[in-house]
């Protein structure tokens, strides 16, 4: 290669920094999916509190019971020590008198330990372990109120929105204020940092359904009231619930709702805590009798609606519009105290696509024996009634006959339901028809 003789030399750093280059900036990136991720891991992991799990909490709260006493604190890291805070401080350990000295340990740990995790893991052991009351709040409360400037950014906008949080004898009710002033309770929680099942939520839940028990009969206090017990999307409140239910039956005691109103509080409620006539536990046996009577019409008038509207789509017959009304008007008396509905299958079928859209195999039973034969098996003082559609004779039966058919069941027969009947009735006319129901009834 031939050199030119002339010697090439690099720019110096200086000569690079002195040049007038174009300035260039990129564009931020979208906002939404990063806020998206947070929420998503928000929601997943909603506090800095580890929760143990109840098959640990013993195995932690004596553990840390040893550390202490032996001042022994190998392989162990602050999360764990945290956690184990939320055992020592939960409803079956809070009070013990082993643990009294695991209590004074944290205790003292929160007034002079450094500012970090550990103070706001304690501040979150208080929140999720609040009790009106309970001497373990006041003590916790006392303690991380002398350090409440010292805690993290996410406290400090909890302190903002609920200035009242270490103050026992006033926090759930500071909270409730801010419940009640919204639409949407745990929505409004979950942005000031709290979770709607901490415990320091459900101290101030029963004040919220306190306060909106008398206005249930509008719209708004309704969808506050469902809002936080059971939403769209998320959990069902199962703990407090009946206070709710039973509220919301309460303010109906002496007014039939409409029949809109009516058919959708049925199938919130039982969507949500599932139907008291076949599921018996849950929230059903705190709620009243008297009160639960009011959901049995409720959910009867239902199915009656639901067979009657399957009958008449799928049946042509002169004689079916009177007998149909016959039965209506009675339960627009309160005349019928239950009923049930047992569909054949191709009218299960119908049912499931035009009247209701979900948990049909829940509520309603199936008629197994004939296939185009659904019955109506009501209950009016003590007997037990059973209709059919199609020629199905109309049968009765006292309530105490061993061979009287159950409401509420899975199943049924209408053949064996025939066949062990003593009182039935053809509809040739009718009026007389009509007549032998209500002699019997």
């Amino acid at each position: 290669m031939i050199s030119s003789g002339v010697e090439k030399k690099s720019p110096t750093i200086v000569q690079r920094l002195a040049r007038r280059l174009p300035l260039s900036s990129r564009p931020l990136p979208p906002l939404e999916p990063i806020k998206q991720a947070v929420s998503r891991i928000q929601d997943r992991w909603p506090d800095i509190v580890p929760i143990p799990r109840d098959v640990d909490r013993e195995k932690m709260a004596q553990d840390m019971r040893r550390r202490i006493r032996d001042w022994n604190w190998d392989e162990i890291t602050t999360q764990q020590v945290i956690a184990a805070a939320g055992a020592v401080f939960d409803s079956e350990r809070r009070d013990r008198s082993d643990l009294k000295d695991v209590r004074a340990f944290y205790f003292k740990e929160i007034a002079t330990g450094r500012p970090g995790p550990f103070l706001d893991g304690l501040a979150g052991v208080y929140i999720n372990s609040f009790t009106e009351n309970a001497d373990h709040s006041h003590a916790l409360a006392q303690k991380l109120r002398e350090r409440s400037s010292e805690l993290g950014a996410r406290r400090q906008r909890l302190l903002a929105a609920l200035p009242a949080l270490f103050t026992t004898d006033r926090v759930s009710q500071q909270l409730e204020d801010i419940m009640s002033s919204v639409p949407d309770a745990r929505a409004e929680l979950k942005s000031i940092g709290l979770t709607y099942n901490c415990g320091l939520a459900r101290a101030a839940q029963e004040k919220f359904v306190k306060n909106l028990a008398p206005q249930l009969k509008t719209q708004d206090a309704r969808r506050k009231l469902f809002n936080w017990f059971a939403p769209a999307n998320g959990p069902v409140i199962g703990d407090g619930a009946e206070e709710a239910v039973a509220a919301l039956l309460r303010v109906w005691r002496d007014e039939t709702p409409p029949d809109d109103l009516r058919q959708d509080l049925s199938e919130k409620i039982i969507t949500a805590w599932q139907d008291p006539r076949i599921q018996g536990g849950g929230i059903w046996p705190l709620i009243d009798g008297k009160l639960k009577e009011i959901l049995f019409r409720w959910l009867s008038h239902q199915d009656m609606k639901y067979f009657c509207e399957m009958v008449t789509a799928t049946q042509d017959s002169h004689m079916w519009p009177p007998r149909r009304d016959f039965w209506l008007a009675l339960d627009s008396e309160k005349k019928i105290d239950e009923a049930w509905v047992a569909f054949s299958p191709a009218a299960y079928d119908y049912v499931k696509q035009n009247l209701l859209k979900k948990d049909a195999q829940t509520r309603f039973a199936k008629q197994t024996k004939r296939n185009d034969l659904s019955l109506l098996i009501m209950k009016i003082d003590n007997k037990i009634i059973v209709e059919g559609c199609h020629s199905y004779k109309t049968h009765i039966f006292h309530d105490d006959d061993p061979d009287a058919p159950k409401l509420y069941q899975g199943e049924y027969d209408a053949e064996e339901i025939r066949t062990k009947s003593l009182k039935s009735k053809a509809h040739i006319s009718i009026s007389n028809w009509k007549s032998w129901v209500e002699r019997y009834v």
